[in-house]
């Protein structure tokens, strides 16, 4: 699969949530809008946590199932990059991580269980998503004496992504969520120092974490 075939597939999947028709049950209300908090944790490369806020949408179907779609927003440190070009900083000054924000957009399927009325109730998804990334150069002492200069580019993100959480519905319209993330991330990373000429790249990451969000059914 191309990058370009992948997004248009997450784009579609996106915009199904706002053109889908409507087959939820008469009683019940179909949409679901919400605001969460997320945590990422990776293995340092690039980053070791993985910090963002975000908006998250749901239109229900019948039997449980659902649709939906999120736009959320990240920054973090890309832990000590020139590391990874085996390059040795400076050792009497402090480690330096560059700084990267991104953006990903993403949608999903999934199922819910549980009462229909108020109270708890568990959901899975699985969804696609497309991170786009931004990191800061970076420069900074060699150890022995020079500089290293770092830049970035970064390309688009392909994400794989899976949820297990349970809603907490504390009346028939207002629910908080609290949910696992298990994901894994095609990345098109690429580490370049303009003064050695040194290059190295990182193509994948697979980080585990979860959300907070507090929604809305209408």
């Amino acid at each position: 699969m191309t990058i370009s075939s992948a997004n248009s597939i997450v784009y579609a999947i996106f915009l199904s949530v706002i053109i889908s028709p409507v087959v939820h049950a008469e009683d019940e209300p179909q949409n679901e809008y919400g605001l969460r908090a997320n945590v990422l944790l990776g293995d340092g490369t690039p980053a070791n946590d993985i910090l963002g806020i975000g908006l998250i949408g749901r239109r229900y179907l019948d039997d449980g199932w659902f649709i939906g779609g999120s736009l959320d927003t990240y920054a973090y440190d890309f832990e000590r990059p020139a590391a990874l070009l085996d390059i040795t900083q400076d050792p009497d000054s402090s480690m330096i991580d560059a700084d990267t924000t991104a953006t990903v957009l993403a949608g999903f399927v999934g199922r819910e269980y549980g009462d229909a009325n108020t109270g708890f109730r568990w959901f899975w998804t699985l969804g696609l998503g497309a991170g786009f990334s931004s990191v800061d150069d970076l420069r900074g002492p060699v150890a022995g004496g020079g500089t290293f200069d770092l830049e970035f580019d970064t390309g688009t993100d392909i994400q794989l992504m899976s949820t297990l959480g349970t809603s907490w519905y504390f009346s028939s319209r207002w629910s908080a969520s609290f949910t696992a993330r298990f994901e894994h991330h095609f990345t098109d990373i690429k580490i370049t120092d303009r003064i050695s000429g040194a290059e190295t790249t990182i193509d994948s990451q697979s980080p585990l974490g979860g959300y907070v969000s507090l929604n809305y059914r209408f």
